[in-house]
Protein backbone atom coordinates (compact mmCIF):
# COMPACT_ATOMS: atom_id res chain seq x y z
CA UNK A 1 0.00 0.00 0.00
CA UNK A 2 1.38 3.77 -1.17
CA UNK A 3 2.15 5.72 1.98
CA UNK A 4 -0.39 8.12 1.13
CA UNK A 5 -3.18 5.86 0.99
CA UNK A 6 -2.31 4.01 4.02
CA UNK A 7 -1.78 7.38 6.07
CA UNK A 8 -5.19 8.58 4.78
CA UNK A 9 -7.18 5.40 5.68
CA UNK A 10 -5.28 5.45 9.32
CA UNK A 11 -6.96 9.16 9.99
CA UNK A 12 -10.28 8.03 9.17
CA UNK A 13 -10.83 5.29 11.62
CA UNK A 14 -12.11 6.01 14.93
CA UNK A 15 -10.57 7.37 17.97
CA UNK A 16 -11.89 8.36 20.80
CA UNK A 17 -10.73 12.22 20.43
CA UNK A 18 -11.86 12.23 17.20
CA UNK A 19 -15.57 10.84 17.52
CA UNK A 20 -16.92 14.57 16.59
CA UNK A 21 -14.85 13.78 13.22
CA UNK A 22 -15.60 10.16 12.77
CA UNK A 23 -19.25 11.65 13.36
CA UNK A 24 -19.25 13.87 10.53
CA UNK A 25 -17.57 11.59 8.10
CA UNK A 26 -20.41 9.00 8.52
CA UNK A 27 -22.91 11.59 7.93
CA UNK A 28 -20.71 12.71 4.86
CA UNK A 29 -20.87 9.20 3.56
CA UNK A 30 -24.33 8.92 4.34
CA UNK A 31 -25.00 12.13 2.44
CA UNK A 32 -23.13 11.42 -0.53
CA UNK A 33 -25.24 7.90 -0.21
CA UNK A 34 -28.48 9.43 -0.36
CA UNK A 35 -27.83 11.79 -2.90
CA UNK A 36 -26.57 9.20 -5.21
CA UNK A 37 -29.24 6.72 -4.64
CA UNK A 38 -32.25 9.50 -4.77
CA UNK A 39 -31.08 10.73 -8.30
CA UNK A 40 -30.74 7.66 -9.63
CA UNK A 41 -34.14 6.85 -8.23
CA UNK A 42 -35.26 9.95 -10.19
CA UNK A 43 -33.55 9.17 -13.25
CA UNK A 44 -34.85 5.81 -13.39
CA UNK A 45 -38.49 6.99 -12.55
CA UNK A 46 -37.98 9.75 -15.84
CA UNK A 47 -36.53 6.45 -17.88
CA UNK A 48 -39.33 4.66 -16.97
CA UNK A 49 -42.60 6.86 -18.03
CA UNK A 50 -40.29 7.40 -20.94
CA UNK A 51 -39.76 4.14 -21.95
CA UNK A 52 -43.05 3.01 -20.90
CA UNK A 53 -45.04 5.71 -22.52
CA UNK A 54 -43.00 5.25 -25.79
CA UNK A 55 -43.52 1.51 -26.41
CA UNK A 56 -47.46 1.93 -25.81
CA UNK A 57 -47.30 5.36 -28.02
CA UNK A 58 -45.49 3.30 -30.86
CA UNK A 59 -47.90 -0.02 -30.09
CA UNK A 60 -50.76 2.39 -30.74
CA UNK A 61 -49.58 4.59 -33.46
CA UNK A 62 -47.30 4.88 -36.64
CA UNK A 63 -43.85 5.65 -36.40
CA UNK A 64 -44.48 8.00 -39.21
CA UNK A 65 -47.27 8.74 -40.93
CA UNK A 66 -47.75 10.24 -44.65
CA UNK A 67 -50.30 13.09 -44.98
CA UNK A 68 -51.98 15.20 -47.65
CA UNK A 69 -50.00 18.43 -47.78
CA UNK A 70 -53.30 20.48 -47.98
CA UNK A 71 -55.39 17.83 -45.56
CA UNK A 72 -58.24 17.73 -48.12
CA UNK A 73 -59.41 14.92 -50.96
CA UNK A 74 -57.31 12.01 -49.26
CA UNK A 75 -54.48 9.99 -50.97
CA UNK A 76 -55.69 8.29 -53.61
CA UNK A 77 -54.31 4.90 -55.39
CA UNK A 78 -52.97 4.45 -51.26
CA UNK A 79 -52.15 0.78 -51.62
CA UNK A 80 -50.01 1.13 -54.80
CA UNK A 81 -47.87 4.05 -52.98
CA UNK A 82 -48.40 1.88 -49.27
CA UNK A 83 -45.57 -0.75 -51.43
CA UNK A 84 -43.45 1.76 -52.48
CA UNK A 85 -43.12 3.10 -49.18
CA UNK A 86 -42.03 -0.83 -48.58
CA UNK A 87 -38.79 -0.40 -50.60
CA UNK A 88 -37.52 2.12 -48.85
CA UNK A 89 -34.19 0.79 -46.72
CA UNK A 90 -35.36 0.69 -43.03
CA UNK A 91 -38.85 0.56 -43.68
CA UNK A 92 -40.58 -2.48 -42.47
CA UNK A 93 -44.15 -1.90 -43.43
CA UNK A 94 -46.68 0.47 -44.69
CA UNK A 95 -50.29 0.35 -44.52
CA UNK A 96 -53.52 3.01 -45.41
CA UNK A 97 -55.90 4.24 -42.66
CA UNK A 98 -58.88 6.46 -42.27
CA UNK A 99 -58.74 9.04 -39.14
CA UNK A 100 -61.83 10.80 -38.18
CA UNK A 101 -63.73 12.68 -35.51
CA UNK A 102 -67.25 11.00 -34.42
CA UNK A 103 -70.10 10.70 -32.42
CA UNK A 104 -70.89 6.89 -30.88
CA UNK A 105 -73.98 6.20 -29.00
CA UNK A 106 -74.98 2.83 -27.07
CA UNK A 107 -78.24 2.06 -25.54
CA UNK A 108 -76.95 3.77 -22.23
CA UNK A 109 -74.16 6.70 -22.68
CA UNK A 110 -72.74 8.75 -25.74
CA UNK A 111 -69.80 10.19 -26.27
CA UNK A 112 -67.54 11.76 -28.86
CA UNK A 113 -64.30 8.85 -30.07
CA UNK A 114 -61.82 8.66 -32.47
CA UNK A 115 -62.48 6.49 -35.39
CA UNK A 116 -59.69 5.06 -37.48
CA UNK A 117 -60.62 2.58 -40.32
CA UNK A 118 -58.06 -0.19 -40.88
CA UNK A 119 -57.42 -3.26 -43.07
CA UNK A 120 -56.97 -5.94 -40.22
CA UNK A 121 -54.58 -7.76 -41.77
CA UNK A 122 -52.38 -4.94 -41.90
CA UNK A 123 -53.07 -3.35 -38.98
CA UNK A 124 -51.81 -6.60 -37.52
CA UNK A 125 -48.43 -6.00 -38.45
CA UNK A 126 -48.14 -2.32 -38.26
CA UNK A 127 -49.40 -1.95 -34.32
CA UNK A 128 -50.16 -4.05 -31.14
CA UNK A 129 -53.95 -4.01 -31.91
CA UNK A 130 -53.71 -7.63 -32.01
CA UNK A 131 -51.64 -7.60 -28.76
CA UNK A 132 -53.83 -5.31 -27.12
CA UNK A 133 -57.07 -7.60 -27.68
CA UNK A 134 -58.66 -8.08 -24.31
CA UNK A 135 -62.07 -9.41 -25.75
CA UNK A 136 -62.60 -11.19 -28.91
CA UNK A 137 -59.91 -11.21 -31.99
CA UNK A 138 -59.22 -9.27 -35.14
CA UNK A 139 -59.59 -12.24 -36.71
CA UNK A 140 -63.95 -11.76 -35.98
CA UNK A 141 -63.68 -8.43 -37.55
CA UNK A 142 -65.96 -7.84 -40.19
CA UNK A 143 -67.74 -5.57 -42.42
CA UNK A 144 -70.33 -4.20 -39.75
CA UNK A 145 -67.86 -4.69 -36.82
CA UNK A 146 -66.07 -2.11 -34.76
CA UNK A 147 -63.15 -2.77 -31.71
CA UNK A 148 -63.67 -0.50 -28.76
CA UNK A 149 -61.43 0.34 -25.60
CA UNK A 150 -62.22 -1.36 -22.26
CA UNK A 151 -62.30 1.87 -20.55
CA UNK A 152 -64.36 3.54 -22.85
CA UNK A 153 -66.24 -0.08 -23.27
CA UNK A 154 -67.32 0.29 -19.30
CA UNK A 155 -68.46 4.10 -19.48
CA UNK A 156 -70.54 3.28 -22.59
CA UNK A 157 -71.87 -0.01 -20.49
CA UNK A 158 -71.32 -1.60 -23.87
CA UNK A 159 -69.12 -5.06 -24.16
CA UNK A 160 -68.99 -7.74 -26.92
CA UNK A 161 -72.07 -8.79 -28.97
CA UNK A 162 -73.54 -4.99 -28.03
CA UNK A 163 -74.57 -2.79 -30.78
CA UNK A 164 -73.85 0.33 -31.11
CA UNK A 165 -74.78 3.57 -33.84
CA UNK A 166 -71.84 5.47 -34.91
CA UNK A 167 -72.75 9.78 -36.33
CA UNK A 168 -70.15 12.21 -38.26
CA UNK A 169 -70.52 15.33 -39.60
CA UNK A 170 -71.47 15.19 -42.70
CA UNK A 171 -74.98 14.85 -43.98
CA UNK A 172 -77.10 12.90 -46.51
CA UNK A 173 -80.74 13.65 -47.93
CA UNK A 174 -83.81 11.96 -46.50
CA UNK A 175 -87.04 12.26 -46.84
CA UNK A 176 -87.07 14.64 -43.78
CA UNK A 177 -84.07 16.68 -44.86
CA UNK A 178 -80.56 16.80 -44.16
CA UNK A 179 -79.74 13.82 -41.82
CA UNK A 180 -75.43 13.24 -40.01
CA UNK A 181 -74.59 10.45 -41.88
CA UNK A 182 -74.75 7.46 -39.01
CA UNK A 183 -74.38 3.34 -39.26
CA UNK A 184 -74.90 0.81 -36.44
CA UNK A 185 -72.24 -1.41 -35.58
CA UNK A 186 -71.57 -5.01 -33.73
CA UNK A 187 -69.02 -4.85 -31.05
CA UNK A 188 -66.59 -7.41 -31.71
CA UNK A 189 -64.10 -6.90 -29.25
CA UNK A 190 -62.31 -4.78 -27.09
CA UNK A 191 -58.31 -3.79 -26.26
CA UNK A 192 -56.32 -2.37 -23.98
CA UNK A 193 -53.48 -0.20 -25.07
CA UNK A 194 -52.69 0.87 -20.96
CA UNK A 195 -52.95 4.70 -22.54
CA UNK A 196 -56.68 5.84 -20.80
CA UNK A 197 -56.42 8.35 -23.62
CA UNK A 198 -56.40 5.77 -25.96
CA UNK A 199 -58.50 3.06 -23.71
CA UNK A 200 -61.51 6.12 -23.78
CA UNK A 201 -61.94 7.53 -26.61
CA UNK A 202 -60.27 5.75 -29.70
CA UNK A 203 -62.76 3.04 -31.64
CA UNK A 204 -61.46 0.51 -34.93
CA UNK A 205 -63.60 0.15 -37.87
CA UNK A 206 -62.58 -1.92 -41.50
CA UNK A 207 -61.28 0.65 -44.00
CA UNK A 208 -64.37 -0.17 -45.94
CA UNK A 209 -66.78 0.96 -44.00
CA UNK A 210 -64.69 3.86 -42.54
CA UNK A 211 -64.70 5.64 -46.14
CA UNK A 212 -68.35 4.86 -46.69
CA UNK A 213 -69.50 6.13 -43.24
CA UNK A 214 -67.39 9.93 -44.20
CA UNK A 215 -68.56 9.95 -47.55
CA UNK A 216 -64.49 9.09 -48.75
CA UNK A 217 -64.49 7.40 -51.59
CA UNK A 218 -61.61 4.97 -52.39
CA UNK A 219 -59.13 7.21 -50.71
CA UNK A 220 -57.21 6.76 -47.37
CA UNK A 221 -56.74 9.87 -44.69
CA UNK A 222 -53.19 8.62 -44.41
CA UNK A 223 -50.59 6.07 -44.77
CA UNK A 224 -49.13 5.05 -41.96
CA UNK A 225 -45.22 3.55 -41.96
CA UNK A 226 -43.46 1.26 -39.31
CA UNK A 227 -39.79 1.38 -39.09
CA UNK A 228 -37.02 -0.70 -37.86
CA UNK A 229 -34.97 2.18 -35.95
CA UNK A 230 -37.77 4.42 -33.95
CA UNK A 231 -35.36 6.71 -32.80
CA UNK A 232 -34.59 7.60 -36.83
CA UNK A 233 -38.02 8.56 -37.45
CA UNK A 234 -37.15 12.22 -38.46
CA UNK A 235 -34.67 10.71 -41.09
CA UNK A 236 -36.92 8.52 -42.16
CA UNK A 237 -40.13 10.21 -43.27
CA UNK A 238 -37.47 12.74 -45.17
CA UNK A 239 -36.08 8.94 -46.98
CA UNK A 240 -39.80 7.94 -47.67
CA UNK A 241 -41.02 11.73 -49.10
CA UNK A 242 -37.92 11.70 -50.98
CA UNK A 243 -38.98 8.08 -52.52
CA UNK A 244 -42.67 8.67 -53.03
CA UNK A 245 -42.90 12.84 -53.44
CA UNK A 246 -46.38 14.06 -54.88
CA UNK A 247 -48.59 15.73 -51.95
CA UNK A 248 -47.40 14.41 -49.17
CA UNK A 249 -45.72 15.30 -46.30
CA UNK A 250 -44.04 13.51 -43.01
CA UNK A 251 -45.05 13.26 -39.61
CA UNK A 252 -43.16 11.51 -36.54
CA UNK A 253 -44.42 10.19 -33.57
CA UNK A 254 -42.49 12.76 -31.31
CA UNK A 255 -43.90 15.15 -33.40
CA UNK A 256 -47.38 13.69 -32.61
CA UNK A 257 -46.51 13.71 -28.99
CA UNK A 258 -43.75 16.92 -28.51
CA UNK A 259 -45.40 18.02 -24.98
CA UNK A 260 -45.16 14.44 -23.70
CA UNK A 261 -41.61 14.30 -24.01
CA UNK A 262 -40.64 18.05 -24.05
CA UNK A 263 -42.18 17.45 -20.20
CA UNK A 264 -40.04 14.52 -19.87
CA UNK A 265 -36.89 15.97 -20.34
CA UNK A 266 -37.14 19.24 -18.61
CA UNK A 267 -38.15 16.97 -15.69
CA UNK A 268 -35.14 14.86 -16.23
CA UNK A 269 -32.79 18.56 -15.83
CA UNK A 270 -34.98 19.76 -12.91
CA UNK A 271 -34.51 16.19 -11.24
CA UNK A 272 -30.83 16.49 -12.31
CA UNK A 273 -29.96 19.84 -10.60
CA UNK A 274 -32.05 19.52 -8.00
CA UNK A 275 -31.22 16.76 -6.29
CA UNK A 276 -28.09 17.20 -7.22
CA UNK A 277 -27.82 19.76 -4.37
CA UNK A 278 -28.15 16.99 -1.84
CA UNK A 279 -24.16 16.06 -3.26
CA UNK A 280 -23.46 19.22 -2.77
CA UNK A 281 -24.46 19.48 0.88
CA UNK A 282 -22.80 16.04 1.32
CA UNK A 283 -19.42 17.38 -0.60
CA UNK A 284 -19.42 20.87 1.91
CA UNK A 285 -19.64 18.01 4.64
CA UNK A 286 -16.62 16.44 3.37
CA UNK A 287 -14.84 20.16 3.29
CA UNK A 288 -15.39 20.34 6.90
CA UNK A 289 -14.28 16.82 8.08
CA UNK A 290 -11.05 17.55 5.96
CA UNK A 291 -10.67 20.75 7.69
CA UNK A 292 -11.58 19.72 11.39
CA UNK A 293 -8.85 16.66 10.56
CA UNK A 294 -6.46 19.07 9.37
CA UNK A 295 -6.58 21.37 12.32
CA UNK A 296 -6.38 17.62 14.90
CA UNK A 297 -3.46 16.78 12.79
CA UNK A 298 -1.52 19.64 12.50
CA UNK A 299 1.36 17.98 14.72
CA UNK A 300 1.33 14.77 12.90
CA UNK A 301 1.61 16.33 9.34
CA UNK A 302 4.87 18.45 10.90
CA UNK A 303 5.94 15.32 12.02
CA UNK A 304 5.54 13.50 8.42
CA UNK A 305 7.16 16.43 6.68
CA UNK A 306 10.17 16.93 9.08
CA UNK A 307 11.01 12.90 8.53
CA UNK A 308 11.13 14.04 4.45
CA UNK A 309 7.30 14.01 3.47
CA UNK A 310 6.72 16.01 0.61
CA UNK A 311 3.70 18.92 0.00
CA UNK A 312 2.64 17.01 -2.78
CA UNK A 313 2.64 14.12 -0.17
CA UNK A 314 0.59 15.96 2.52
CA UNK A 315 -1.80 16.64 -0.20
CA UNK A 316 -2.48 13.44 -1.84
CA UNK A 317 -2.93 12.19 1.92
CA UNK A 318 -5.98 14.39 2.30
CA UNK A 319 -7.62 14.51 -1.24
CA UNK A 320 -7.13 10.31 -0.98
CA UNK A 321 -9.60 10.70 2.64
CA UNK A 322 -11.82 12.79 0.59
CA UNK A 323 -11.69 10.46 -2.30
CA UNK A 324 -12.61 7.47 -0.44
CA UNK A 325 -15.61 9.09 1.54
CA UNK A 326 -17.03 9.48 -1.72
CA UNK A 327 -15.93 6.22 -3.17
CA UNK A 328 -17.51 4.35 -0.20
CA UNK A 329 -20.87 6.47 -0.04
CA UNK A 330 -21.22 6.39 -3.93
CA UNK A 331 -20.96 2.52 -4.09
CA UNK A 332 -23.68 1.96 -1.05
CA UNK A 333 -25.70 4.68 -3.19
CA UNK A 334 -25.91 2.61 -6.58
CA UNK A 335 -26.28 -0.55 -4.13
CA UNK A 336 -29.40 1.17 -2.79
CA UNK A 337 -30.32 3.18 -5.71
CA UNK A 338 -30.46 -0.31 -7.73
CA UNK A 339 -32.30 -2.13 -5.43
CA UNK A 340 -35.41 0.40 -4.62
CA UNK A 341 -35.61 0.81 -8.85
CA UNK A 342 -35.50 -3.33 -9.04
CA UNK A 343 -38.12 -4.19 -6.35
CA UNK A 344 -40.33 -1.01 -6.81
CA UNK A 345 -40.48 -1.66 -10.38
CA UNK A 346 -41.40 -5.60 -10.06
CA UNK A 347 -43.61 -5.62 -7.49
CA UNK A 348 -45.13 -2.24 -8.70
CA UNK A 349 -45.21 -0.89 -5.38
CA UNK A 350 -46.38 3.33 -6.31
CA UNK A 351 -49.62 2.99 -7.85
CA UNK A 352 -51.02 6.26 -9.58
CA UNK A 353 -54.28 7.31 -11.29
CA UNK A 354 -54.21 6.03 -15.02
CA UNK A 355 -57.02 8.64 -15.80
CA UNK A 356 -54.01 11.89 -14.59
CA UNK A 357 -50.89 9.82 -15.47
CA UNK A 358 -52.13 7.14 -18.18
CA UNK A 359 -50.03 4.32 -16.48
CA UNK A 360 -51.54 2.45 -13.30
CA UNK A 361 -47.98 2.54 -11.72
CA UNK A 362 -44.71 4.35 -11.51
CA UNK A 363 -42.28 2.40 -13.56
CA UNK A 364 -38.24 2.41 -12.67
CA UNK A 365 -35.57 1.58 -15.62
CA UNK A 366 -32.22 2.23 -14.11
CA UNK A 367 -29.88 2.61 -16.94
CA UNK A 368 -26.40 1.41 -16.16
CA UNK A 369 -25.33 4.77 -17.71
CA UNK A 370 -27.01 6.86 -15.65
CA UNK A 371 -25.62 5.36 -12.73
CA UNK A 372 -22.56 5.45 -14.22
CA UNK A 373 -22.91 9.47 -14.67
CA UNK A 374 -24.17 9.84 -11.43
CA UNK A 375 -21.20 7.73 -9.37
CA UNK A 376 -18.66 9.78 -12.15
CA UNK A 377 -19.94 12.93 -10.96
CA UNK A 378 -20.10 12.12 -7.39
CA UNK A 379 -16.95 11.00 -6.87
CA UNK A 380 -15.30 14.08 -8.97
CA UNK A 381 -17.58 16.51 -6.50
CA UNK A 382 -16.01 14.90 -3.73
CA UNK A 383 -12.79 15.06 -5.21
CA UNK A 384 -13.33 18.86 -5.38
CA UNK A 385 -14.46 19.19 -2.16
CA UNK A 386 -10.88 18.11 -0.94
CA UNK A 387 -8.65 20.84 -2.86
CA UNK A 388 -8.76 23.49 -0.59
CA UNK A 389 -8.29 21.58 2.75
CA UNK A 390 -5.54 19.66 1.20
CA UNK A 391 -3.69 22.58 0.35
CA UNK A 392 -4.01 24.24 3.62
CA UNK A 393 -2.53 21.15 4.98
CA UNK A 394 0.27 21.29 2.45
CA UNK A 395 1.40 24.69 3.02
CA UNK A 396 2.02 24.39 6.91
CA UNK A 397 4.76 24.67 8.23
CA UNK A 398 6.69 22.15 10.41
CA UNK A 399 8.62 24.46 12.45
CA UNK A 400 5.51 26.71 13.67
CA UNK A 401 3.49 23.57 14.06
CA UNK A 402 5.99 22.32 16.31
CA UNK A 403 6.95 25.24 17.93
CA UNK A 404 4.47 25.06 20.45
CA UNK A 405 4.26 21.25 21.05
Amino acid sequence: MKFELLVAIRYLRAKRKQAVISLITVISIIGVGAGVAALIIALAINAGFYEDLKKKLLGAQADVSLLPKDRVGGIADYMRIAREVEQVPGVVFAAPAVYQKAFMSSEAQSGGVVLKGIIPEMESRLSALSHNMVDGSLNDFKDNSIIIGKDLSKTLGTFKGDHVRILTMGTRLSPAGPVPNNRVFEVSGLFESGLYDYDTSWVYVPLSAAQRLFGYGDVASTIEVRIADVEQAKAMGKKIIDRVGGNLEATDWIEMNPSIFQALALERLVMFVTIGLILLVAALNIVATLIMMVLEKTRDIAILMSMGATNDNIRRIFILQGVIIGVIGTFFGVIVGQLVCYFCDKYHLIHLAPDVYTIAYVPFRASPLDSAIVAAVAILISFLATLYPSAAASSLQPVEALRYE
